[in-house]
Formats: C-alpha cells, structure tokens, sequence
C-alpha cells in the first residue's frame, strides 16, 4: 500500500487563509502581552490557530486500493503444458492447483482491475480477454486445465511473448491512463528443441508484476491428460527419450524463470503451498499512482474535525468567559443608572 502523506483542501484561498490566520493569531498575541487580560488573549490566539487549521482541511491521503485497482490492466500469462500437472506443490498436489489459487487470490487483491488469461504450452491462446467481471475470471480459471497428452510436442516458455507484447499495446491505446501489469505463471522447463527466445517487450508497456514460479528441483510425475477424464491406460506421462524409462520428471527451472523476470522488468517469486500472495501483489497497485491523471485514486482520511472540536471548546470557554464578565458588569451598570436618575 503507498504511504500516508498530509495534504490539504482549504476552502477559500490557502494565499488568503493563511495571512489572515497569521495576523489574527499575532494581534491576539500582542493584546495578550500588553494587557492585564493575557490568559483571554493568549485563548483566542489558540482559537484563530485552530480556526485556520480547520478551513485548511487537513487530511491524511493513502491509496484507496479499489480506486486504485480499477486503473489497471492485468494480464496473467499461465503455462498449461504437461508439466503443469506435475505432483511436486504441497503434499503431492498438481502445480496448477498453486498456479489456480495463486490466480484467484491476486485477482481478489485487485478488486475492480481489468483482467485477462493468457494460456500457452504449443501456442499461446487468450482464454479470456481484459474484463472487469471477477465472476468471468473465476470461470475461466476454473476451467483452466492442460494440454492433451497426446499433443504434447515440446513447447517454449516464451511462446506467449508475441501475443501478450500486442495485447499490451491494445491496451496501451485504448486506456492510456491505465497501469499494465504482468503475472506470469509456470515452471520454466523448456521443452521445445530451440532455445527459448527472450520476451521483447517495449518499454512502458509493463508497469509491475511478478515471475511466479512452481515445482521442486526434485521433480514429479506428470499425470495423462486424454482430454476425456479418466485417461486409458498408465496412469503418468512416460519417459521415452532414448535410454529413458518408467514415468517422466518435470523440474523447475528457475534459472530461466529468473531471466524471464528480467525481460520483463518484474521480480520472481517461487511459490509453495501455504504461502501468502501478498508479496506478488505488493506495490502493484502503487504502479496506478504513477500514472498521470490518476491522483483521483487517492484516499483522503480528514482530519480538520480534530483540530474544529478544539474550536468548540475554546469557542465554549470564551462564551462562558463573555457572559461571566457580563454578569459582573451588570449591577454595576444598574447602580451607575440609577445613580444618575437620582
């Protein structure tokens, strides 16, 4: 969350406000060191201080998170090659049960973002386009599943480089005033028979975000995907490389998840069961704040009632004092008048 900081909201000019105050405080001072009556004066100096700090609307301003979120764009990029099924998160879960609730818990951080899911393993698809409907998301991600098996042909991690690089710049185009932010979401096993070609993305197009990152440097056994369920025959994606036997390991890599985290100006995280999205999501919405135009994306706590409830109890105290001395003056008055009639 962005720091607190005091700002102010005078209601008439603050050029005006203030010289006023100023003088009003220093007139008051002076009487109060001249005359026999200093406790009054030095009293209504604090009343025309705390009157001037009162018309100058103090406040504290933070980021309010939802105004915030809503200048954004996020776009998530999420592996769902074979290697996702891989049993190394947690006690022996799939990583795309990570990758699944990391997705959700994000998106709940960003209440009012635009989002958009980005699948890739042979090719990159836009499993769903920028859209601020949360229940959308959640669909989409619910329904986010693997390759098929028995398509798998090897695959890049930068595959979806060219797809996310002219989303971007849609977005760019058509809400300027937006944040772009990336999070990208695999193991960063590269299995294609070329290296993985970096991602080019222009600068400016990427605003914040994070490399998440999902396996163990021990592997696991990838479970079939038949794309009808219940998949025939074993039950785990088999090692056929030469030499190779028994059931394929996926590893992660994070070498390569780390130089993906470069290319895209983000930091990497690798993530495991039970741990918090906090530092995913940390100074995303900070990444709104810059742009310009945004200042409407602040918070502002005020504060001027503080410093009005001293103007009332000074306010009270000078009453009280005003119709003390006029009770005293009174009989004084009378006798005066009387005494003149007679």
């Amino acid at each position: 969350m962005e720091a607190a900081t005091m700002s102010f909201s005078p209601v008439i000019f603050w050029w005006l406000l203030i010289p006023l105050g100023v003088a009003a405080v220093l007139v008051c001072l002076w009487f109060g060191f001249r005359g026999t009556e200093r406790l009054a004066w030095i009293r209504r100096a604090a009343l025309a201080l705390l009157l001037t700090l009162t018309m100058l609307r103090p406040g504290v301003g933070g980021a309010d998170l939802s105004a915030a979120s809503a200048q954004l764009d996020v776009f998530f990029v999420t592996d769902t090659t074979s290697s996702v099924m891989a049993e190394d998160y947690g006690s022996g879960k799939p990583r795309l049960d990570g990758m699944k609730a990391d997705l959700l818990a994000i998106a709940d951080k960003l209440p009012g973002a635009h989002l958009s899911l980005i699948g890739f393993d042979q090719q990159a698809v836009v499993r769903l386009p920028l859209t601020s409907d949360q229940n959308a998301f959640e669909n989409a991600v619910e329904v986010l599943g693997p390759e098929i098996t028995l398509y798998s042909r090897g695959s890049s991690v930068t595959v979806a480089a060219e797809i996310l690089r002219s989303r971007l710049q849609a977005a760019q185009k058509a809400h300027p005033e937006r944040a772009r932010v990336v999070f990208y979401l695999g193991d960063g096993e590269q299995t294609a028979n070329t290296p993985a070609q970096p991602f080019d993305i222009p600068a400016g197009l990427i605003s914040g975000g994070a490399v998440l990152g999902y396996g163990t440097a021990e592997g696991g056994r990838m479970k079939r995907n038949s794309g009808f369920g219940a998949a025939p025959g074993p039950g785990y994606i088999q090692d056929n490389s030469p030499g190779g036997q028994g059931d394929a390991i996926s590893k992660i890599d994070e070498k390569q998840l780390g130089q993906i985290a470069g290319q895209l100006s983000v930091k990497y995280l690798h993530r495991q069961a039970g741990d918090g999205i906090d530092n995913a999501v940390a100074g995303v919405t900070g990444a709104a704040m810059k742009i310009e135009g945004n200042s409407s994306s602040r918070a502002q706590y005020e504060l001027y009632w503080i410093f009005g409830l001293g103007v009332l109890g000074l306010a009270g105290w000078e009453l009280f004092d005003t119709l003390r001395q006029w009770r005293q003056i009174r009989p004084v008055r009378q006798r005066s008048a009387e005494g003149r009639a007679q």
